[in-house]
């Protein structure tokens, strides 16, 4: 039987060719300032620079690929109350596909209007994780639509590894990585990736406090569901009922750690990378320099990377997390 390596291997490198001629490699740049807190050489990984300001374009574009001719034939539906809807109404926007997308009805309007303006189809559900994904399944059975999933499948999985071959390519030798896990999609893909060319690496994750269900289900050997609805959190865009069968498999196998940050921990971490490295990061996207700035990174001196996974912050929320100092 494959590895999850050599099961995932062909996928990855299948995506990262389909991205090619739609998203440029984004950049890895050195923070000077971060360097100096933690005493080592710190990288920010910025998928703030997507087209919808996230890392959600990968997995959107790659799964809309893979069965494009699907896709356009019967559109697409997903269920996301954040940056993956965007991506999903972002990627149909590109390829000439239907799309809709599933949201409770208490999501961030912000992210529903971003959503909308990409030309995504919202449709609204109960707010409540199961509404929603049962709403996505009902639309899916009644169209014929492709489900894309926004963690759990090979195609969203392989998207999000292109960002691992990425930081293979742009630095040498050993490293640790710092990524957010919300369903695990993301901190799958890049372990995947970069535990393949270089098992050496460290692979960190770092989740909210108000919604760890990705380090109690490892804590325990068994997925657990944290929650029925979104938990409060400034890192809205990581709540998630329970982590993927398959991102879950792959954590248990190649992630060294998942660590927990506070809410004045993220609050502070999005404040100074806006204020120090002129940067505006949402809070779930920030959660990786929160836990740098905690001391979480292993103490083994290697470099570190900081997945700063999107930027899509509401005004007056940055607003209000900028005038708490």
């Amino acid at each position: 039987m494959p590895s999850l390596i050599e099961r995932y291997n062909d996928p990855i490198h299948e995506a990262r060719a389909r991205l090619e001629g739609y998203l440029p490699p984004t950049p890895l740049a050195s923070s000077r300032f971060l360097s100096a807190r933690a005493g080592r050489e710190v990288w920010l990984k910025l998928e703030t620079q997507q087209p919808t300001g996230s890392f959600k374009a990968r997995p959107a574009l790659n799964g809309m690929l893979a069965y494009h001719e699907q896709a356009r034939a019967a559109g697409v539906v997903t269920s996301s109350s954040g940056n993956f809807a965007q991506a999903v109404a972002y990627a149909a926007s590109e390829l000439g596909v239907d799309a809709r997308i599933v949201m409770m009805e208490e999501a961030s309007a912000f992210k529903r209007e971003r959503t909308e303006s990409f030309g995504g189809r919202v449709v609204l559900c109960a707010n409540t994780f199961a509404a929603r994904w049962e709403t996505t399944l009902r639309i899916r059975q009644e169209s014929g639509r492709l489900l894309l999933h926004p963690y759990d499948s090979v195609e969203t999985i392989a998207g999000d590894g292109t960002l691992g071959l990425e930081l293979l390519a742009q630095l040498p030798g050993a490293f640790t990585v710092l990524a957010p896990i919300s369903g695990g999609g993301l901190i799958a893909g890049i372990a995947l990736a970069v535990k393949a060319a270089r098992p050496e690496c460290r692979i960190v994750g770092v989740q909210a406090q108000a919604n760890p269900s990705m380090q109690r289900s490892l804590e325990q050997g068994k997925r657990i569901a944290s929650a029925s609805a979104p938990a409060e959190s400034l890192a809205d865009a990581l709540s998630v009922a329970v982590p993927g069968e398959s991102t879950f498999q792959v954590a248990q196998e190649l992630v060294d750690r998942v660590v927990l940050v506070s809410e004045e921990e993220i609050a502070r971490a999005v404040r100074l990378l806006a204020l120090e490295q002129k940067l505006v990061v949402e809070p779930g996207g920030a959660v990786a320099a929160a836990a740098l700035l905690a001391g979480a990174a292993p103490p083994d001196g290697s470099p570190v990377v900081c997945v700063l996974s999107g930027g899509n912050v509401h005004p007056a929320v940055l607003s209000s997390i900028l005038g708490d100092r």
